[in-house]
């Protein structure tokens, strides 16, 4: 279950309140309301962390060498930093909990009675990320320090641009017409592991896009995950609380 839940925190993901199922739509494009005159300034304005909200249902398939397992996942995201993830079996079981806000990252394993407390430093370590990557995995776009205001251009209907935040190199693929990424690849500086993340098919939340398919691609790992988004809610008025599990084993991920 360990495995499983590290490698879903790393991939996992994702006016008036905006419910969609599958309404996925090759031809939609970025609404009027976030064009910019510049493409990249659009894009982070079509980022769907810029406000709050609620991933009901999104299926998970995580395959490795070895292994194939199918998952059910939900994700509450509360600004600035607030994601509170929930991972099921197909039966509906909760098999783990997983809180972040800001370097705080909690696990509940409900399986194992077993709730690991992991710190930035221990993630950034071993998988080269932060909790800061996360708005990654929704298909946002994530940028060093005014870098919207780049004069990037599109050539035809993409742009491919390059940018280091925080030691993490990324190097993006926006279509330039729906104001997106459709590909990041990831590396840091320090051993060049990398992770890819491929977006398809794009869907509505209110006026923004988001993409209904997700894919991490960790090709020195051999492992890939899968998402799919099947119900959204944004903008979204809830809140989030983790309760630790009682009388769990506490085991610190330093």
């Amino acid at each position: 279950m360990w495995k499983i839940v590290v490698i879903v925190i790393l991939g996992f993901f994702s006016a008036g309140c905006s419910v969609i199922r599958n309404t996925s739509n090759r031809n939609l494009e970025i609404s009027k309301e976030f064009l910019s005159e510049n493409i990249l300034e659009s894009v982070k304005n079509q980022n769907i962390t810029n406000d709050n909200f609620f991933i009901q249902k999104a299926e998970i398939e995580i395959i490795t060498q070895n292994s194939k397992e199918r998952l059910i996942g939900s994700v509450k995201f509360i600004q600035p930093d607030k994601y509170l993830i929930s991972i099921k079996g197909r039966t509906g079981i909760e098999g783990a909990r997983i809180y972040t806000s800001g370097d705080t990252i909690l696990i509940n394993d409900r399986i194992n009675k077993k709730m690991y407390s992991v710190s930035s430093l221990f993630l950034k370590r071993k998988y080269g990320l932060s909790t800061n990557f996360l708005p990654l995995f929704f298909g946002d776009v994530i940028l060093e320090k005014n870098s919207e205001r780049n004069k990037a251009s599109c050539s035809g209907d993409k742009l491919n641009f390059d940018c280091a935040v925080q030691g993490i190199f990324l190097n993006y693929e926006i279509n330039c017409k729906k104001g997106k990424t459709i590909l990041v690849k990831q590396h840091n500086s320090v051993d060049l592991k990398s992770i890819d993340i491929k977006y398809s098919s794009f869907i509505k939340s209110g006026n923004l896009l988001m993409p209904e398919n997700i894919e991490l691609i960790d090709s020195q790992n051999n492992i890939k995950l899968k998402i799919k988004v099947v119900k959204i809610q944004q903008p979204w008025n809830g809140r989030i609380e983790f309760i630790p599990g009682r009388d769990y084993e506490i085991i610190e991920l330093l």
